[in-house]
């Protein structure tokens, strides 16, 4: 497959969306164990920022390249999901509430890192988890609507997408 097909920001956003409602159906689905979907969730968008950054620095400033940048960022974010996780393990915080607050954290992390690279995408996608929160915290019926929410996003990137591999 083509290596500028699969890193450009549409296809990343599309991933980005698709975990998202995954990881809504999984906890609508089974709300006990949504501590670990959430888990999940932050660790593969650490590696969805992560790994693209790596790949696309050229070959001399690879490591120094992904250390000065999103690395700091995301591990920042899973030291606060240790912390969270550390907070539920000692009773001070029950599971339902613990889930949120990491989706909570998840949105922000994703929506702070796309402020600073300046990219539509990613704040959709941060402003999309925050929703996924509330809709989790609030609603009994959400996953159509945020499917629905999620196609027509991706069907505006779609559409905005430029031969350049990072739009």
């Amino acid at each position: 497959m083509n290596n500028t097909l699969r890193l450009s920001a549409h296809t990343l956003f599309t991933l980005h969306l698709s975990l998202a409602v995954l990881g809504a159906y999984l906890d609508y689905k089974d709300q006990h164990t949504s501590h670990y979907i959430w888990l999940t969730g932050m660790v593969l968008f650490s590696a969805i920022a992560i790994v693209p950054h790596y790949l696309q620095t050229p070959q001399p400033r690879r490591w120094s390249s992904v250390l000065s940048g999103p690395v700091w960022h995301w591990l920042g974010a899973l030291l606060a999901v240790t912390i969270i996780y550390a907070y539920q393990n000692s009773g001070r915080l029950y599971h339902e509430e613990g889930d949120l607050v990491v989706l909570i954290l998840l949105a922000l992390t994703t929506y702070q890192q796309a402020l600073s690279a300046k990219d539509w995408r990613g704040l959709f996608t941060g402003a999309f988890l925050a929703l996924i929160a509330v809709c989790v915290a609030y609603f009994d019926s959400y996953i159509w609507q945020l499917t629905a929410l999620a196609l027509a996003a991706i069907g505006l990137s779609f559409a905005l997408r430029d031969t350049n591999p990072t739009s």
